[in-house]
């Protein structure tokens, strides 16, 4: 079946969330946004093969400890992200695949999954 006038999406490698909410640190949370628009544009990410898909979002529920950002697909979540943050954040997790778990309160969805002990236990 042909899906006629469906939008396209060009592919991404990592979607990085941010939420801009009334909540969660409105007097920072565009800027981080903002900031991190312009550090994937400088390093080449914002398109291509390696591209990173970014998204603000008004809330995640959370309400607290932020701004707070959310990197898919590992479902990894930072809190409390300040630029200097962001920038270690890109450098270590968006570019290196490593999280950068002092900022992380928890992987993916699941309590199972919470950073005390890791994605893995």
């Amino acid at each position: 079946m042909e899906n006629f006038g469906a939008p396209s999406l060009t592919p991404y490698r990592k979607h990085v969330l941010v939420c801009t909410g009334p909540r969660c640190a409105p007097e920072s949370s565009p800027a981080l946004y903002a900031c991190l628009k312009v550090r994937l544009k400088e390093l080449g990410l914002a398109e291509g093969p390696e591209r990173i898909h970014r998204t603000q979002c008004h809330c995640f529920g959370v309400c607290q400890g932020g701004p707070i950002l959310v990197v898919y697909p590992e479902g990894v979540w930072y809190h409390h992200v300040t630029p200097e943050k962001l920038e270690r954040i890109i450098q270590e997790h968006l570019i290196g695949n490593e999280p950068v778990r002092e900022f992380a309160f928890s992987y993916g969805m699941l309590p199972k999954g919470n950073v005390k002990g890791g994605p893995t236990g």
